[in-house]
């Protein structure tokens, strides 16, 4: 079950000099539940070394882990799912791959993208960019709110908000009809991520009260 509304995405080289794992403590302590660990330029053999206290970290927190890209990782650690880029294989696959044991979540750019994952059995997705982000290069322009609320009409999984995304963007990508929101840079620092975070946790729980 899908029951987070805010979805971190790691990213180590914006938290130096701090340890990534230090950054996670502080912001799983914030009331995060769900982590994407997003390190491609990483090995396996590097990125479990990274995963696993980080792994260990969630369930002390009770939290979801997703490892980007890679399914072995994500079993070797005891991830709670994997998240595929766009241009990855096919849910079917990985699920068939995993016993049908991992959570799936996919990065979309596209309305179609979005739908074509949904029939695939994804079990959730992440629409992006919605603003124009320096998080996001490659993407294209952005596609903004309008766009946004088609693709969450149009496909029955939780659709995240993910690009730009800050604290005061929460209301009106919920309002859109977005299920939570994706967040690097808004909380990838070295000091005061966890502030940050509950920043963050309080518009969501805000947006969807009101």
């Amino acid at each position: 079950m899908i029951d987070f509304k805010l979805y971190v995405i790691t990213d180590r080289h914006r938290c130096t000099p701090t340890p990534l794992a230090d950054v996670v403590s502080e912001l799983l302590d914030a009331g995060v539940t769900a982590i994407q660990l997003r390190e491609k330029d990483l090995d396996d053999t590097e990125l479990i070394g990274l995963a696993e206290p980080i792994a260990e970290l969630c369930r002390t927190y009770k939290a979801k882990l997703f490892i980007n890209t890679s399914r072995y990782v994500a079993r070797e650690v005891g991830a709670a799912g994997v998240h595929l880029p766009a241009n990855a294989e096919s849910v079917e696959m990985v699920k068939a791959r995993t016993d049908n044991k991992l959570y799936v979540g996919c990065s979309v750019h596209s309305l179609d993208a979005a739908q074509k994952r949904e029939t695939e059995g994804a079990d959730f997705v992440t629409y992006s960019p919605i603003y124009p982000t320096a998080s996001k290069p490659g993407y294209g322009p952005a596609v903004g709110i309008a766009r946004l609320a088609e693709v969450a009409e149009a496909v029955k999984m939780p659709v995240f908000a993910l690009g730009g995304i800050t604290s005061d963007r929460v209301d009106e990508c919920v309002a859109a009809g977005a299920f939570g929101v994706a967040v690097m840079s808004g909380v990838m620092s070295p000091a005061n991520a966890g502030e940050q975070a509950r920043r963050y946790l309080s518009e969501v729980t805000r947006s969807r009260l009101s």
